[in-house]
């Protein structure tokens, strides 16, 4: 993974300056909120993949407009994503983002939900200085696919899944869909054939499927690796692959009780007295999480991201130059990260 690695590492400066940029064109009121937001940790995966297809697929350059760079395309789906970072960890009630105190215990609860929608407004306006209808179908699309997502995944909180469909589409929304546009719009910005357009939205999308699948197994890593406490998926009655697993492993009755209490366990969102009291305990949160762990639950997850990575190397065999190589890497990047 050394040329996918040095490639992130490279370009992390010139995507933290145009993050920076479009930062000082928003309002005041945001911009603190947007500052620490953006600083408070990851890859910017998104900006990267739409980079790697650009450079991959350039035949010339596409970009006419006279103040504006790849880079500038490549934060919007970055800006999307944080936006739904601000929203997701009021809905979840998160204490900690990456090992940082979250937005809205530092700054409020409403601050933080009108910043995460300044930040999509803005990536909106960003894009559309490009002039470019597609892109800007493709950046919609993504919001309301994600949106959905998300809707979805509140709607099954308490449940478990009928089949393995359900808890797939919830991810392509929430996850997939996002990544999937990061590669599309690389793809776009660098004039490519249809055909390899194709290619980067069918890499994207199956890289974004195993990037989720990866994450949730992840959850049940140490608080001191992922920045967050573990197990918190359980905590939020998210019925996640490794949470199911352990739901098959029970008895009869075992499975029953922990059905019941799964459905009362409520978020911190919609917490009542009763849902305090017929749920889990902290103790026995704590007991469920290792025994998860100690089944391997979490490395048996990662197993079902193969097949999505498989699907994501056969959208690239085609290419063969030092930018299809880290995308290559990317794959094994995202199934052996660790935080």
């Amino acid at each position: 993974m050394k040329e996918f690695t040095a490639f992130l590492l490279s370009e992390q400066e010139n995507i933290s300056k145009a993050l920076q940029a479009v930062t000082e064109k928003m309002p005041c009121s945001v911009q603190e909120i947007a500052r620490y937001a953006f600083l408070s940790g990851g890859k910017r995966l998104r900006p990267v993949l739409t980079l790697l297809w650009y450079n991959l697929l350039k035949t010339q350059n596409k970009i006419t407009h006279p103040s504006l760079s790849i880079y500038d395309a490549s934060i919007v789906l970055e800006m999307f994503h944080v936006a739904s970072l601000l929203h997701d960890d009021v809905l979840d009630n998160a204490e900690l983002r990456r090992g940082k105190t979250s937005s809205h215990i530092k700054f409020g609860v409403r601050p933080c939900l009108l910043a995460g929608d300044a930040l999509l407004a803005m990536g909106n306006k960003q894009m559309a200085e490009f002039q470019n209808v597609r892109l800007m179908q493709i950046i919609s699309d993504a919001l309301l696919r994600t949106a959905n997502g998300e809707i979805e995944e509140i709607q099954l909180a308490g449940k478990i899944p009928a089949d393995e469909k359900e808890y797939l589409d919830v991810i392509e929304g929430k996850t997939a869909w996002i990544i999937r546009s990061a590669c599309e719009v690389g793809a776009i910005m660098a004039g490519a054939s249809e055909e390899n357009i194709a290619r980067a939205r069918d890499f994207g999308l199956n890289l974004g499927m195993a990037f989720q699948i990866v994450d949730d197994a992840l959850d049940f890593s140490p608080e001191d690796v992922i920045g967050k406490p573990t197990g918190g998926d359980l905590r939020e009655r998210k019925c996640t692959p490794p949470i199911y697993m352990y739901l098959q492993s029970l008895t009869a009755s075992e499975k029953e009780d922990f059905i019941k209490k799964f459905q009362a366990n409520s978020n911190a969102v919609f917490e009542t007295a009763q849902n305090l009291e017929n749920g889990f305990t902290d103790e026995e949160l704590k007991i469920i999480n290792q025994k998860i762990i100690d089944a391997k639950f979490p490395e048996k997850t990662r197993e079902l991201a193969q097949s999505y990575l498989d699907k994501a190397r056969e959208s690239i065999a085609v290419f063969s130059n030092p930018y299809a190589n880290m995308l290559l890497e990317a794959i094994t990047f995202i199934k052996e990260r660790n935080k």
